[in-house]
């Protein structure tokens, strides 16, 4: 099983009636739907409309998760 590094966003309830307020966050899992339960268990109570996208590169270097 090969951990691999998500950039997961997601929208939170701003508590008006203006509309949600997107985050992000770093997160590991072995794919998409992993990195975004991890998350979600951390993240506030109403958020949603998870997406994740895989990072492979920083800077030109390769990201290992161990």
């Amino acid at each position: 099983m090969e951990l691999k590094l998500y950039r997961v966003t997601y929208k939170i309830w701003n508590s008006t009636f203006s509309g949600l307020i997107p985050r992000e966050a770093l997160s590991i899992g072995i794919h998409e739907a992993d990195a975004i339960q991890r998350l979600r268990a951390e993240a506030e109570r109403d958020a949603r409309e998870f997406e994740a996208t895989i990072i492979t590169e920083v800077q030109g270097h390769r990201i290992i998760v161990e």
